[in-house]
């Protein structure tokens, strides 16, 4: 990922300055992707730019710090539109051969400019905007002003943007159903072990590193908790997920979750590449001994909740034969950090099985955080988010829900930015041992047991 397309002023300033240029160009309005679908490209741009900004005003009021969940040059908002803009952003960057702006010392951003060297608005205005005098006395402050006028956008940028874009946003692929698929109920040993990670699908250092760990303990299994960045293209899904996938080696044995990244491009890449690659019928499963039932969920289809039938089918699933259930989703059921999001209706779907006592334990991602709580809500529960993007570790004291959260500093960045995770569950009849493990070798954590 280019780390301008990270860069979240520049990517907004990019955005509305693009959005305007659009406006004024003879393709405003809806587009046509046949079968009498259409989408207006410029519109669905300019909402999600819109509420990007109310967003960002409604956190500034409530007194929250941006830097401690975002990085200076990994801009990752929950935004459909500014998340398919960053991926065409992306893609465009890399078929233009665009430079990186040189690193700050400890890797918090672009450094001060040198001679022959291009900053992030430099970048920019060469590649968007037609050009800046490049490593010249001021050509950033140049490329600068450039950038603040929206008639110097070039028009071939404006048309990348518009063609495919309306592909992105052509609707949700098709939902399968448990009816609809082969057997989505998958068996495991009774003594096995299980890989979960989370929010891995960025291909960078950090993802890679997780990959080698992984490949190195050699599960039997694995599963993936979601998320492919920008918006989960069949481009991103290719050069971001399954190259680096730690596949093991028996084929049919890994899994991934849908997310909202996902689903943002409509679900294409994971619907039509991410599943068949892995031979995964559907986008929720079980998979069980008879001791334990593990059951993935897709709670991103509809966003944080259960497209229907999910839950009607776990109620045929849950049934009371002595197994214990361990749930599994992108989204979570509750947060200690995420205060103000909703999950009402995801916790809705599935009160019947908390208030039934069904569901044992429940492993999700979404938060860019690793998070061991203690028992709530009835279930022992771990967040399990950070398996790639930058984040920085809350500062707030612990809640009081929360049993243990990976506040460790990545080793050579002193700047910011968590340590990425993934968790091994060594399944046997009696009990699942639960192993931590950074991208550079084991977690202090010490081992947990749910039995």
């Amino acid at each position: 990922m280019h780390t301008l397309t990270g860069n979240r002023d520049q990517v907004l300033q990019l955005m509305n300055n693009t959005i305007m240029k659009m406006q004024t160009a003879p393709q405003a309005g809806a587009a046509s992707l046949g079968g009498g679908d259409e989408v207006d490209v410029v519109a669905q741009l300019n909402a999600g730019y819109m509420q990007e900004q109310a967003d960002a005003a409604g956190a500034s009021a409530a007194s929250i710090d941006f830097t401690d969940q975002q990085n200076d040059d990994w801009f990752v908002p929950r935004n459909q539109a500014v998340a398919v803009f960053q991926s065409v952003m992306d893609e465009y960057l890399e078929e233009q051969g665009a430079p990186e702006a040189p690193p700050k010392p400890g890797g918090a951003g672009a450094a001060s400019i040198g001679a022959g060297e291009l900053g992030h608005s430099e970048i920019a205005a060469n590649i968007f905007y037609g050009g800046a005098a490049p490593g010249s006395s001021g050509a950033d402050a140049t490329a600068a002003a450039l950038m603040e006028q929206f008639d110097n956008v070039d028009p071939k940028w404006a048309e990348v943007v518009w063609e495919k874009a309306k592909l992105l946003f052509k609707g949700k692929h098709h939902f399968t159903t448990h009816e609809e698929a082969p057997n989505i109920n998958f068996d495991m040993d009774d003594e096995t072990t299980i890989a979960v990670v989370g929010d891995w699908g960025g291909g960078n250092a950090a993802a890679q590193g997780i990959a080698d760990q992984i490949k190195t303990i050699k599960p039997n299994h694995i599963i993936h908790l979601g998320d492919v960045y920008y918006a989960g293209t069949p481009k991103e899904i290719n050069e971001r997920f399954l190259k680096f996938w730690p596949a093991p080696a028996e084929p049919g044995k890994s899994f991934a979750l849908n997310s909202n990244h996902e689903m943002y491009s409509g679900g294409y890449g994971y619907f039509d590449v991410t599943l068949p690659k892995f031979k995964q019928p559907a986008s929720y499963f079980t998979l069980s001994n008879k001791n334990w039932r593990l059951v993935g969920l897709d709670s991103g289809y509809d966003e944080h909740d259960l497209h229907p039938p999910q839950a009607e089918w776990l109620g045929q699933v849950l049934q009371n034969d002595g197994r214990k259930n361990i749930f599994f989703s992108h989204h979570q059921l509750f947060s200690a950090y995420e205060t103000a999001t909703d999950c009402s209706k995801l916790q809705a779907k599935v009160q019947p099985f908390l208030d039934a006592g069904t569901i044992y334990g429940w492993i999700w991602g979404h938060e860019h955080l690793c998070v061991e709580y203690k028992p709530f809500m009835g279930i022992k529960a771990i967040c399990l988010g950070n398996g790639c993007f930058p984040y920085n570790p809350p500062t707030i004291e612990m809640p009081d829900n929360v049993a243990w959260l990976n506040a460790r500093q990545q080793p050579n960045d002193p700047d910011y930015r968590g340590i990425h995770t993934f968790a091994l569950l060594r399944i046997s009849p009696q009990k699942i041992v639960i192993e931590y493990y950074d991208q550079d070798g084991p977690s202090e954590r010490p081992k947990q047991e749910w039995s």
